[in-house]
């Protein structure tokens, strides 16, 4: 998705220790790369095991990324965040840190955001539920974006600072396959599910239903920048 998008600077929020910087690096050995992540100790070792000639890491945190000192001045044509979001608090923090990955975007830039959402889970839990299956809970430290929060600030904010362009489930047939079919027969047979088995690594080959009735917690979402400057996105209200 991101071959099809100006992608000559791209910033990667989150990285964490490098490993999805450096494969847009490979795939994209042209492009200006910067990595940015919360922890000096992902950073080090971003470093030290997936540094490329056309990549740079730094520290920074997504609530301050406009303030961050190796960022000032930059702008991006493509800005990536890939399960940073869901490491914030709450809605409102992860509010916060898409207006402020959209400071650093270039002039119709994008922001792709590859997280995991609530509503994805519950139907994915609806489905286990009709089975017999316990619900999958979200991990202690994450926080899903709310899919119907973040609908209604998309559309206050839509043709005016974001435009969302493109939205995909990803891993529907996944889940339903390794975390439904799968998980029953273990169920059924008293056995744990082992997710080194190879029909999960059968079902990730699996394609997409987009977005009907999303049996997956991960979505893709593509945001395009509007050309409104920084001091007038800054008056603006998050609520």
């Amino acid at each position: 998705m991101v071959g099809s998008l100006k992608h000559d600077t791209i910033l990667d929020v989150g990285c964490g220790n490098g490993y999805t910087t450096l494969a847009l690096a490979k795939a994209f050995p042209d492009a200006e790369i910067i990595g940015v992540d919360f922890s000096q100790g992902m950073i080090n070792e971003a470093i030290r095991h997936n540094l490329a000639p056309n990549i740079d890491y730094y520290d920074g945190d997504v609530l301050s990324l406009s303030r961050n000192g190796h960022l000032q001045g930059a702008t991006f044509d493509v800005v990536l965040s890939t399960r940073c979001l869901i490491n914030l608090a709450n809605w409102q923090e992860q509010k916060i840190g898409i207006l402020e990955m959209r400071k650093l975007l270039s002039k119709d830039g994008r922001m792709i955001l590859v997280e995991n959402v609530d509503e994805g889970l519950k139907n994915l839990n609806a489905v286990r539920g009709r089975l017999g299956l316990p619900a999958i809970k979200e991990r202690w430290h994450n926080f899903y974006i709310p899919q119907a929060e973040f609908q209604k600030f998309i559309s206050q904010i839509q043709g005016h600072l974001l435009t969302q362009e493109y939205v995909e489930n990803i891993g529907h047939m996944y889940y339903m396959a390794s975390r439904v079919i799968y998980a029953k027969i273990c169920q059924d047979q008293g056995v744990e599910p082992d997710y080194n088995n190879p029909i999960n690594a059968i079902a990730s080959q699996l394609p997409t239903f987009g977005e009907f009735y999303a049996c997956s917690p991960n979505f893709m979402i593509i945001l395009k920048n509007e050309n409104v400057s920084v001091h007038a996105q800054a008056g603006r209200s998050l609520s």
